[in-house]
């Protein structure tokens, strides 16, 4: 791929700098990061460009980084493996961050190897690099048992090279139908093998959410005086609350949550990252932390969640020089919220002593919400009509499959399995297991359509 750039025009008279972001990866991938970055530019209000630095083979990442790194201000790698090999290598110069590999990611590969391999079991199969947490996490919201689910986390960057070997013992021994692995070495080892391996690919959200730090870490680069802050919100549901909202009661209350905090993060320019149900990073600036607390007067988030949402909330906020630093300190802040019961948020920034911030109002005059602006238009078209067509009962859960969304939408049934991948992605649509057929043959895979975001 020759090097390519998208760049966003400095308004006149902005406060913040205009910034250069590296993207590094595997050539598809940095492809994706490209288009997505050219939408994240182009929102902008400040001067933004990206160039792209894609690779064939991880060899080639140093070579393909210290060509650029005097023209950046900031790095995002295609994973944690990559951004690991790069700061043990010396070789960083700026600060970093790398796309990240959680249950949405999962969720997608997943539904890609039930829409493309034959006979493929979906709880019999092989995962790298993701933490038991997620892999539990993600499998427990689409109701599929762990049992015969194998995870191998990533470690450091030692522990890659025995991935190939993991998924290749586990699928010799007939334990699993498909190996997941979000490394493209393995991928094309295991391919030549003739095992059947899918790669777990971050989402384009996650993309965006990536690049957007960077962006943020640039600015902070070139102001020097900006420190990287982050805001960790950690929700703390109650038996009472999850006995009263149903099965999805978990689901509804993350994009509850998120919506909000979007809403509320819009204002002073930040980004908001779901790392699951119950949390989620803010990525921020200290100087619109200090506005967001009022010079450390109240707690960010905390009396307007916790009133908005009907469950207690917990929030801790941290500084640091790297967005590691400040993640670190975020998420340690926040467990000493959650230990106080969201009464106080919490704020550390690695140096000075613990500060406990009381919460604000219980009301907020943020403006409201727009519920399509995380949202792709195109998978919000997609789903309000399927849903019109399916259901006229308020309240009524709509379940569909490759064939019903095909005859609804008047398209083949290629073209619906991957409207389903798209409304997958937009966090539209939950795959459900597999219902068993009386006739036998391969399982039909349904799919839960999440109305409830449309209201």
């Amino acid at each position: 791929m020759t090097e390519e750039m998208q760049q966003s025009e400095p308004v006149s008279g902005e406060r913040l700098p205009a910034v250069t972001v590296g993207l590094f990866g595997p050539r598809r991938l940095v492809k994706t990061m490209s288009e997505v970055g050219q939408e994240v530019a182009e929102r902008s209000v400040h001067g933004v460009r990206f160039l792209t630095g894609g690779y064939d083979d991880l060899s080639e990442a140093e070579e393909r980084y210290l060509r650029l790194r005097d023209r950046i201000d900031a790095a995002v790698f295609p994973g944690p493996w990559a951004f690991d090999l790069a700061t043990t290598g010396h070789w960083l110069t700026v600060p970093s961050t790398h796309l990240p590999l959680t249950g949405a990611a999962l969720y997608a590969a997943l539904l890609r190897a039930s829409l493309t391999i034959k006979d493929v079991d979906l709880s019999r199969v092989s995962i790298d690099s993701l933490s038991l947490a997620d892999v539990s996490e993600a499998y427990s919201e689409i109701g599929l048992d762990t049992a015969q689910v194998y995870d191998v986390p990533y470690e450091g960057p030692e522990s890659v090279a025995g991935f190939a070997a993991f998924h290749r013992e586990k699928w010799e021994r007939q334990h699993t139908t498909v190996a997941l692995t979000t490394i493209l070495a393995v991928e094309r080892e295991l391919r030549a093998d003739g095992v059947p391996v899918m790669r777990i690919a971050p989402t384009r959200s996650s993309v965006r959410d990536a690049l957007e730090t960077a962006v943020l870490l640039g600015q902070g680069t070139r102001m020097g005086a900006h420190q990287l802050a982050m805001i960790a919100v950690q929700v703390i549901p109650t038996g009472a609350s999850r006995a009263e909202s149903g099965d999805y009661w978990q689901q509804e209350l993350a994009l509850s949550t998120h919506q909000k905090l979007l809403s509320e993060a819009r204002q002073v320019g930040a980004s908001v990252t779901r790392r699951s149900d119950t949390l989620f990073l803010v990525t921020t600036t200290y100087g619109a932390l200090l506005r967001l607390t009022e010079q450390f007067a109240v707690a960010p988030f905390l009396g307007a969640l916790t009133a908005q949402l009907g469950v207690p909330v917990a929030v801790g906020a941290g500084t640091g020089q790297t967005a590691r630093a400040a993640e670190a300190n975020a998420l340690m802040a926040v467990e000493d919220s959650v230990a106080a019961g969201g009464k106080v948020a919490v704020y550390l920034d690695g140096s000075s002593d613990r500060v406990d911030l009381e919460p604000g109002p219980a009301t907020t005059d943020s403006a409201p919400v727009d519920g399509t602006s995380p949202i792709d238009q195109r998978a919000l078209e997609i789903v309000t009509s399927i849903a019109s067509a399916m259901s006229s009962t308020p309240g009524r859960q709509v379940v569909v499959d490759v064939e019903s969304v095909a005859a609804i939408m008047q398209v083949t049934q290629r073209t619906g399995r991957r409207m389903l991948k798209e409304l997958v992605e937009a966090g539209l649509a939950w795959p459900l297991p597999p219902a068993r057929s009386t006739a036998g043959g391969r399982p039909r895979q349904q799919f839960r359509l999440l109305t409830e975001k449309l209201d």
